[in-house]
């Protein structure tokens, strides 16, 4: 079996912690893991939970027993004198080169064959735009590196599915975004992948408005007449399941009738997916060649390094990975 590839995520924050964490125990169910960024922050790491790592010369390349491999790729190495313990050091771009050179790595594993799936600890946007990276975020990152034209973010955990249609942009922007293109293409990669990935037969799609009452027949906006609803009828004549566009304060009332819910705006999506599962959410990125997950919070730089991170969204992360791989690889 190929392995799993973990990135370290920012140096600084909580990623190798909950990552380690969550191996031990057995998040991975058996599956061969790699640990993939600077080995000098994932033996920190190692220290703070009582786990044990070795470097490991490649991705596929087994570490000793009772140990978790690390692969550092060239570049992929904190300086000393940036030590991602000190509260006291921000040094942002040094962390984003650290952040991107493992995720760059985890994903030309992935294309190349060596890895099965990758999972991604959390990053810190401005560390890797400080960097000079122009995405941003790691799905952005991630989807131009394996030349993916639209990723679609998907969040989920044990009694909830999300899609956020538009993700980090500003609010105003969303109208003039949420485009009849955009719209049936997110549906119709949301239906490929919860077969592909969940094999889930016939997805059921539940489509979230825009406007209050999902725009009250045109009188509190028209993009559900005039972009939502062209897209659902078009996707329905694909064989899409799909209903709405369906008022943002009632469908998450019926969520049960979904095996997932798009949203036109991040925040509509992850408000009641943070409510119902914070601590076991996890980001799955749909529409790419390769399977990634990541958990579902930040750095939390305000905790790292005190034993204090809870690794539940880790472990789910790495769980689902694995399913995911196992599926896609029988």
């Amino acid at each position: 079996m190929k392995p799993i590839v973990i990135t370290c995520g920012d140096p600084a924050g909580i990623g190798t912690e909950v990552a380690l964490r969550a191996l031990s125990q057995n998040a991975a169910r058996d599956w061969p893991i790699t640990l993939i960024g600077d080995l000098h922050t994932w033996k920190r790491a190692a220290q703070l939970v009582g786990s044990e790592v070795s470097a490991v010369p490649l991705v596929d390349r087994p570490a000793p027993e009772g140990h978790w491999g690390v692969w550092t790729p060239p570049d992929g190495r904190l300086l000393p004198m940036q030590d991602p313990v000190d509260p006291n050091q921000e040094h942002l771009a040094e962390r984003g080169r650290v952040q991107t050179v493992a995720i760059k790595a985890a994903v030309m594993a992935c294309l190349d064959g060596l890895a099965a799936a990758m999972v991604t600890m959390p990053a810190d946007k401005r560390a890797q735009q400080a960097y000079g990276v122009p995405h941003p975020g790691q799905t952005e990152l991630i989807a131009g590196l394996c030349t993916a034209p639209r990723p679609v973010m998907m969040l989920f955990g044990p009694e909830l599915r999300v899609v956020p249609i538009t993700i980090h942009v500003p609010l105003r922007k969303v109208p003039e975004l949420l485009t009849y293109e955009l719209v049936l293409e997110t549906l119709r990669i949301v239906h490929a992948d919860l077969r592909r990935l969940l094999g889930i037969d016939q997805p059921r799609l539940g489509l979230c408005g825009l406007n209050p009452h999902a725009g009250e027949g045109g009188l509190f906006g028209t993009e559900e007449l005039d972009v939502m609803l062209p897209a659902v009828r078009q996707a329905r004549k694909e064989g899409i399941i799909v209903r709405g566009p369906l008022p943002a304060d009632t469908i998450f009332t019926q969520s049960k009738l979904y095996d997932v819910i798009l949203c036109p705006t991040h925040d509509q999506a992850l408000i009641p997916l943070k409510q119902i599962n914070f601590e076991t959410g996890v980001n799955a990125t749909l529409g790419l060649p390769i399977v990634r997950t990541s958990p579902d919070h930040g750095t939390a730089r305000d905790i790292a390094w005190t034993s204090q991170a809870k690794a539940g969204s880790a472990y789910w992360a790495i769980r689902y990975a694995a399913e995911f791989a196992e599926r896609l690889h029988k």
